[in-house]
């Protein structure tokens, strides 16, 4: 995932501001993303920007599991993750709990599809 994803789940967010679950996400991910600064300019790359680079990376991995997370809890997964639909907070827990190749592993052969007309658990 990146920034373009987090673009895509904003929207949907804004769609569905009546979704609990949702909104507690987008919360969630713009407290993530809010104190990262903008990538550097590649022309004035220097040790500062390398910390920033790092902060932008965390700060879209983190989002991508608060994403999956929300996706899972309110069936916006394609094919389903599991035979039924988690709660948000086991979603969260799973998700957060996961190391980096454990994240690809179970996502890889599933996409999410943010659908306005999907029926999202409140």
């Amino acid at each position: 995932m990146n920034f373009r994803d987090v673009l895509k789940f904003e929207q949907h967010a804004r769609e569905h501001s009546d979704n609990e679950i949702v909104m507690d996400c987008y919360k969630r991910i713009r407290d993530v993303i809010a104190p990262v600064p903008k990538p550097p300019d590649p022309l004035h790359f220097n040790s500062g920007a390398v910390a920033d680079l790092k902060a932008s990376c965390e700060a879209v991995e983190k989002s991508t599991r608060l994403i999956w997370a929300c996706a899972a809890a309110t069936d916006q997964v394609t094919p389903r993750l599991w035979d039924y639909l988690p709660d948000y907070t086991s979603s969260l827990d799973y998700f957060l709990s996961l190391k980096d190749l454990e994240l690809m592993a179970v996502t890889q052969r599933h996409s999410i599809t943010w659908e306005s007309t999907a029926d999202a658990k409140k």
